[in-house]
């Protein structure tokens, strides 16, 4: 149920391992666009392989739960679990879900949730359908997190770090496990552990990722490269490289839902959270880090044509949900400049307001006082500096997502501002208080 990033793909993975499928999305202009050939959603190789799954009948669409049931013996639950202001997940479309499934159901099955939940949410759904059940039909509900990275979805989920199964019959835990690819690391546990699993993952990786921007603030301040500081961090075999890379900070619709879901079970459970909180901070702080930054390089934000490239949250993806990129841009224009962005995928009704939406990155660079990379790719690290030069006004470049070689766009004439790499300027103040406590004028009213 549900045919967004996590249903649509777990639908044509399964289906490329060999199950049959039918993938049931309400939404009827989605439903249209399956039917008709397309995917919804940008994601690579997905489209292909939905295809070759419909062509080979085992894979199908259906417009809701009573057509689409039929004698299916797991149902998966992908439906949206969006935040409320409070950081806790909206779980009415889930209960709405369990609802049809219940009342759907003519034989006994296995009810799937890989929506991520707070803990105790699978219990809820099995009193559910429980309810709306016809008699002699036993549903049960086991919980099944996903751990699909947005660009590489269909890898993640044919070749997985590792499968979460989270139940309360073994026996259920074995079928589950059953649906993925063959010898997959399988987590075994039950069902408030797995859906716990989610969001502490989750927000792990945000801690690594505000962590990683916390040593690049010191690497600016310092003078020094935070890239070869976080290498030396990360070569560590207990720490690791991956996550540790600092940037415009964590976004999309996993990473901030999910740790603000974490910091609300915390708060519901009367434990503390001190660090995915300062995680959290961290993170609005390194967006809001970049707009601040250029107006003390351009002196004034005011009445400046600034040019963005990126507006998705990462490459490879049209998501533009909670974007880093849109953050700064929204920033930017609050502060009086005039913006134009370029995005290849991010559908133009994403762009925010105020923001003028143009076809190719030199669109962007012509005529801008600065120029902002707020994404890194491919697209925009193959860019010329010397021509990027030619066609700016200004010679600013704030490059957020660690995409330029520094080098060599300084050598055409640009200054050029990161994240983590210093700063234009060779002057660092505080290299003055090792020098005090080497001739024993220490004042501790510096610290």
């Amino acid at each position: 149920m549900g045919a967004g990033y996590v249903g649509l793909t777990a639908a044509a993975c399964l289906a490329h391992l060999g199950h049959s499928v039918t993938c049931v999305e309400a939404n009827p202009d989605r439903l249209d666009v399956l039917r008709g050939g397309g995917i919804p959603i940008h994601e690579p190789g997905l489209g292909e392989l939905v295809s070759e799954q419909v062509a080979n009948g085992r894979l199908r669409w259906a417009a809701d739960v009573a057509s689409g049931l039929g004698d299916a013996q797991i149902v998966l639950l992908c439906v949206g679990t969006p935040p409320a202001s409070s950081g806790q997940p909206d779980l009415n479309q889930l209960a709405e879900a369990a609802r049809q499934v219940g009342r759907a159901a003519t034989q006994s099955l296995v009810v799937v949730v890989k929506s991520t939940v707070p803990p105790g949410s699978c219990e809820a759904i099995e009193l559910i359908c429980a309810e709306e059940a016809g008699l002699g039909v036993t549903i049960r509900v086991a919980s099944s997190p996903e751990f699909l990275r947005e660009s590489r979805a269909v890898e993640d989920f044919l070749s997985p770090d590792r499968v979460v199964v989270g139940a309360s019959d073994p026996e259920v835990i074995d079928l589950v496990a059953s649906l993925y690819p063959p010898a997959s690391p399988v987590v075994r546990c039950d069902r408030r552990g797995a859906e716990l699993v989610k969001y502490a993952a989750n927000t792990f990786l945000a801690i690594k990722i505000s962590f990683a921007n916390e040593v690049a603030q010191l690497c600016d301040a310092l003078g020094t490269n935070a890239l070869d500081v976080l290498d030396g961090v990360g070569a560590d075999n207990r720490i690791g490289r991956q996550f540790l890379n600092p940037g415009p900070g964590y976004g999309g619709s996993c990473l901030p839902k999910d740790v603000s879901g974490f910091i609300a079970l915390g708060r519901s459970a009367g434990t503390r959270t001190s660090l995915a909180l300062a995680a959290q901070e961290q993170n609005l702080h390194s967006r809001k880090r970049i707009a601040a930054r250029l107006g003390e390089a351009l002196g004034t934000l005011t009445g400046k044509r600034i040019g963005l490239l990126g507006l998705a949250f990462k490459e490879g993806t049209d998501d533009v949900r909670d974007s880093p990129s849109v953050q700064i841009a929204e920033d930017l224009v609050a502060s009086g400049a005039t913006v134009s962005a370029y995005d290849p995928l991010a559908p133009r009704t994403s762009t925010p307001s105020g923001v003028r939406r143009l076809m190719s990155s030199f669109e962007v660079i012509d005529g801008a006082d600065a120029v902002v990379i707020g994404v890194d790719s491919e697209e925009y690290r193959s860019l010329d500096p010397v021509k990027v030069a030619e066609v700016m006004s200004g010679d600013v470049v704030f490059d957020a997502s660690g995409a330029c070689d520094l080098v060599s766009w300084g050598r055409a004439g640009l200054t050029v501002y990161s994240v983590g790499r210093g700063t234009p300027s060779t002057f660092y103040p505080v290299v003055w208080p090792p020098l005090c406590w080497t001739v024993g004028m220490l004042d501790e009213s510096v610290y």
